[in-house]
């Protein structure tokens, strides 16, 4: 029984005065070492990038590795004189004020697939509807300050509303990657068409009453 506790030390001994040696990096040892001689010695590399898919519509993360909760509300006030005259009316709200928001989206693993989601019409509370096919949508650059480094400004295209009775995903759009990479940002203006003449009252505002757009963004 001693020897063998003995050896059993022995052996942690040995292993304990070569583990430190393991974890080393590469050496040579040359000798004797003469004119042109060369020790060479290695290290390997290894980069891991993981995959991220980042969408912000209207206020939102300053950047594209954080999340932001906030939920913006865009309000399009007709005045009595020219309820469904068909004059467009200008929202307010949104983060770049008078109806405008932000669009930016990241991507790092191919191209990506941007769409809407709706729950029907914009209801009030007599049960009266606006579709949603009276809210425009232009697409444009993102203005100076507001643009990003490293993000491509331009119009990314809006996905068009479902004007079903019950609503339901839009018609998508893809965003083409670059190098497998996607990074766009612009701007979304909304206005209210105004071309139906409809009874008085607030529409949407809620989710119970479809005031709610989903946007999605998803990898292909």
């Amino acid at each position: 029984m001693k020897n063998f506790v003995k050896i059993v030390l022995v052996s942690n001994l040995v292993t304990s005065m070569f583990v430190p040696m393991l974890a080393r990096a590469d050496s040579t040892f040359v000798s004797p070492a003469t004119t042109g001689s060369v020790a060479p010695a290695h290290l390997d590399f290894v980069i891991v990038v993981n995959p991220a898919l980042f969408l912000r519509v209207s206020t939102g993360a300053a950047n594209n590795a954080a999340s932001n909760g906030t939920i913006d509300t865009l309000t399009f006030d007709v005045p009595s004189a020219n309820v469904g005259d068909g004059s467009e009316i200008s929202g307010t709200g949104g983060d770049l004020t008078a109806g405008a928001a932000t669009i930016r989206v990241y991507g790092n693993s191919g191209s990506l697939s941007l769409n809407s989601t709706t729950t029907g019409p914009l209801t009030s509370a007599a049960g009266d509807t606006i579709p949603w096919s009276q809210i425009s949508v232009t697409a444009s650059a993102l203005p100076r300050p507001n643009n990003t480094a490293g993000f491509t400004s331009g119009a990314v295209p809006h996905p068009a509303f479902n004007t079903a009775p019950a609503g339901g995903d839009g018609a998508a759009t893809t965003l083409e990657s670059v190098n497998k990479v996607v990074r766009v940002e612009g701007r979304w203006t909304y206005t209210y068409l105004n071309a139906n003449s409809v009874p008085a009252g607030t529409y949407g505002a809620t989710a119970a009453r479809n005031g709610r757009v989903t946007y999605t963004a998803t990898q292909l």
